[in-house]
């Protein structure tokens, strides 16, 4: 890429977007300020910065006083834009700005600082709220004041980068599940124990690892009974994408014996609309197969766990939907049983080629061993 005069280039990692900087002295001052994602923004900027520059009003550019214009206010307006509403974080951060604003709706962006978010974060530990929450919350926040940032509101994100620290997140959900114990021989017995309209929804989500909304808000259309494989839409993903997910001999005959009096594949016959709440049902089942603790997102943990078990993390990710194979890693917990079982296949085959040397075979050390079901 060819150098552009008085601009910087900054590549994107870990997921944030490239921009470009400006770096260019005007009136004995260095300005090296944000100048846009793209080079025709950063032309501008740059354009800008030197009209001010001759007008004699750089300071008022570069230096903006912080305005009155309140957090509240504004967040509003950011979260009602159709940009904020795309995104797929807009219903947690509905929740978010509910609880932001209860300390911050009245505050001139301006005076955001550091120490009050952090006394802020403190009062939510302090609430009991879990740091993962509190971290959603607190990446709002400053999403918030980025913009503002952006829009020439306020000179610069007061809690930018790590002035404000992100908690340490504890997923102990996922220790928790494994704490639990279950065999199939459990997950058999809840699905025996299910109302009809249920065994089939519980059935998808322990095989595929489908989300719950995924599941409910299926259609006919979706399925190819012929080819077994059910179609995530993107509006139904939630990451957007859309997915194709091969299903089994059991799954389709089940699938198949459904009545077809909507296009849901899970109608509720009352509503004459989709089933949107099997919290009731679920719970039954629970009872019934003497299960306790289990939460239904919990079946989609336990079939990664099962999935990454016999084939490799890449093919797990994109049968879950995942955005990346660092959240599928999140849903894989190897147990002790797991590590141990890696260890005696990996001395077995080692023993095994030292016997095939001492027969006479010609075995290198990286020949493929053993075809093994994989643990991790």
């Amino acid at each position: 890429m060819k150098p552009e005069k008085n601009l910087i280039f900054v590549p994107g990692i870990q997921g944030k977007p490239s921009h470009y900087l400006s770096d260019i002295t005007l009136n004995y001052r260095r300005v090296r300020r944000y100048a846009g994602r793209t080079k025709e923004e950063a032309r501008a900027f740059l354009a800008k910065l030197r009209i001010a520059a001759r007008g004699g009003k750089l300071g008022e550019l570069i230096d903006p006083k912080p305005t009155g214009d309140a957090f509240g206010a504004y967040a509003r307006a950011l979260l009602d834009s159709a940009e904020w509403k795309e995104k797929r974080s807009a219903p947690r951060n509905e929740i978010s700005l509910k609880h932001l604003n209860r300390a911050f709706k009245n505050f001139a962006l301006g005076d955001i600082t550091p120490g009050a978010v952090r006394k802020y974060i403190t009062s939510r530990r302090e609430a009991g709220l879990s740091p993962a929450s509190i971290n959603r919350e607190i990446s709002l926040l400053k999403s918030v004041l980025y913009a503002a940032e952006y829009d020439g509101l306020i000179a610069s994100n007061p809690i930018r980068g790590r002035r404000v620290k992100k908690l340490e997140e504890n997923n102990s959900r996922e220790k928790l599940i494994l704490k639990l114990n279950l065999s199939d021989q459990d997950l058999i017995r809840l699905l025996d124990a299910a109302a009809p309209h249920l065994r089939p929804i519980l059935m998808l989500a322990i095989t595929t690892g489908m989300r719950k909304s995924e599941i409910l808000k299926m259609r006919w259309e979706d399925m190819n009974l012929r080819l077994g494989t059910i179609r995530v839409p993107a509006e139904n993903s939630k990451t957007k994408r859309e997915r194709v997910i091969p299903i089994d001999g059991r799954l389709i005959a089940e699938l198949d014996s459904l009545e077809r009096k909507s296009d849901y594949v899970f109608m509720n016959f009352e509503t004459g609309k989709n089933i949107t709440e099997i919290k009731r049902s679920f719970s039954t089942a629970l009872r019934a197969a003497g299960i306790a603790g289990l939460r239904f997102h919990d079946l989609r943990h336990l079939a990664a766990y099962r999935l990454v078990k016999v084939t490799d993390l890449v093919t797990t990710s994109k049968i879950l939907g995942h955005a990346s194979v660092q959240m599928t890693m999140r849903y894989v917990h190897p147990t002790d049983t797991d590590k141990r079982t890696a260890i005696e296949r990996v001395t077995e085959n080692l023993f095994q080629c030292r016997q095939n040397v001492a027969s006479g075979e010609k075995t290198g050390f990286f020949d493929e061993p053993e075809k093994a079901t994989q643990t991790h």
